[in-house]
């Protein structure tokens, strides 16, 4: 897809896989699908992320990380850090 021939679509493929992972809203979830039934060029790339995603889901899902692991990026995810930065005088 060239950008001079869709570049109106450049939202709607920005958003795809927002769609294929089903985080958008209903009403921005039926005007992306409302786009694909009317543009080949981004129905095609639709497709091919979403077989990639499902490609890349059916060859992880046999390989699992370790508990500790998980739980070490868990504690991660969920600490907050604050810095705090005074300036002095100087």
């Amino acid at each position: 897809m060239t950008n001079a021939e869709h570049s109106g679509c450049d939202d709607y493929v920005a958003h795809l896989y927002e769609y294929i992972d089903g985080e958008l809203s209903a009403q921005e979830c039926a005007a992306l699908k409302a786009h694909l039934q009317d543009c080949p060029p981004c129905l095609d790339e639709y497709e091919r992320d979403a077989l990639l995603k499902t490609l890349i889901r059916r060859s992880c899902a046999c390989e699992q990380a370790p508990a500790m692991l998980r739980t070490q990026i868990l504690t991660q995810i969920t600490t907050v850090t604050v810095t705090r930065v005074e300036f002095g005088e100087g």
